[in-house]
């Protein structure tokens, strides 16, 4: 089987060798590596041009500058092998990264996308960012992954390897104010895509001020809530139906006023602190959790922001029955 890397680029010469490098080294030696060029003014294009007239493996798409959607998409048409990988122009991959991935699809043909373990390097990895990147590395299984699906993204988009086809089906990338990844694992969760994680660090995302998951408002927490609600109601059919939020805090009142903003009745809040319980948020009443000894009939869906709390509460409603994600689901 053979495998067409999208590594779109704009503007990485200070990167870019090193990436397409890493590439090269692969251990795995039957691909091609479409360098998505989107309109860089700096030494980016010569910097593949260089490596492409060494290695007819690597083929250069100049376009002009009109975005990574844009980009990835063209890429997307390019595709002629059954897998394509996802790298960016500032990471780094592991030697054995694709032919573990490929491998691990092949002898799993009903996983559409594979990730691996990730690792974020640069001059300042913050705290905040390793706690991040142990969450993106605790999910392995599709059960577990999509347990999380609407937390955040747990699959790093730089670290997939998916079935061109199935990705042609779902419409390729679709441009809009959300990220362009996560709208398509949930695209592909509901077309009945079945995920999967490689237990190996096989991808080292270089972090910096410039990521445009830092710098682009697609990215923002905003932008993910709106993904995620657009998607929630559509896989449950929810408009003009009723939910419950867990969290009467202020995750809690975002999420509801974003599914209230799209249709959905918030039939009753749901928290555990005293001074919340009895009040009207957004119109509707915070009850204890005792509440929810008897099913409402409706999803929970679990938004809040304290650490540890998530966990407890997935707990406390699998205690009592509650099928994830079936009756409850986790927002982040």
């Amino acid at each position: 089987m053979t495998c067409d890397i999208l590594l779109p680029v704009r503007d990485s010469a200070g990167t870019l060798a090193e990436a397409l490098e890493s590439i090269r080294a692969q251990t795995f030696r039957d691909f091609r590596c479409l360098i998505l060029d989107d309109g860089s003014s700096d030494a980016s294009p010569d910097i593949a041009a260089a490596l492409a007239a060494r290695d007819a493996r690597f083929i250069v798409h100049r376009m002009a500058r009109r975005g990574l959607v844009a980009a990835l998409n063209e890429g997307l048409a390019l595709a002629q092998a059954p897998f394509v990988a996802r790298a960016d122009a500032d990471d780094v991959l592991d030697r054995e990264r694709l032919a573990m991935q490929v491998w691990f699809l092949e002898e799993n043909p009903a996983i559409t996308v594979v990730s691996s373990l990730v690792h974020f390097f640069g001059d300042e990895v913050s705290a905040d960012l390793r706690a991040y990147e142990a969450w993106l590395n605790q999910a392995l299984a599709h059960e577990d992954i999509v347990k999380d699906l609407f937390v955040e993204s747990p699959l790093p988009h730089p670290s997939v390897v998916m079935r061109t086809t199935a990705v042609r089906q779902a419409g390729g990338y679709r441009e809009g104010e959300f990220p362009e990844d996560y709208d398509l694992w949930l695209r592909g969760w509901r077309a009945g895509w079945r995920f999967a994680k490689i237990p190996r660090v096989l991808v080292h995302i270089r972090d910096h001020p410039l990521r445009l998951t830092r710098t682009d408002p697609r990215y923002t927490p905003r932008a993910f809530l709106a993904c995620k609600s657009l998607h929630f109601i559509a896989a449950h059919d929810l408009v003009g139906g009723d939910v419950v939020v867990w969290g009467a805090g202020r995750d809690g009142v975002r999420t509801a006023r974003e599914l209230q903003r799209r249709g959905v009745r918030i039939r009753f809040f749901v928290d555990v602190a005293p001074t919340k319980i009895g009040r009207n948020l957004v119109k509707t009443i915070v009850r204890a959790p005792d509440g929810l000894r008897e099913k409402p009939g409706c999803p929970i869906v679990v938004a809040v922001g304290v650490k540890g709390a998530r966990a407890r509460i997935r707990e406390h409603l699998l205690a009592l029955g509650y099928c994830e994600p079936a009756e409850f689901v986790c927002f982040g």
